[in-house]
């Protein structure tokens, strides 16, 4: 199995994606229940949710890249 393939089910996999959104919603709870002055743990909590999305987008290029490759160009 490619990683094309290996993503795109890791991608589809209820599991995965119930853990992923778990932990968005981890982070967004620290930002929302956080106190006025707690700005360091607002910022740590966003940055967390930008890394989550990171690796997430990560994923889904790989399980792009087959359709990426067949629509390229292709000069003989």
């Amino acid at each position: 199995m490619d990683k094309a393939s290996r993503a795109s089910n890791l991608l589809m996999d209820d599991f995965f994606q119930e853990e992923v959104e778990t932990m968005r919603k981890l982070c967004l709870d620290k930002i929302v229940n956080s106190r006025a002055d707690e700005y360091e743990e607002r910022e740590q909590a966003y940055r967390q949710i930008k890394a989550i999305d990171e690796f997430v987008s990560h994923f889904e290029s790989l399980a792009a890249q087959k359709a990426i490759d067949a629509k390229r160009w292709k000069i003989l």
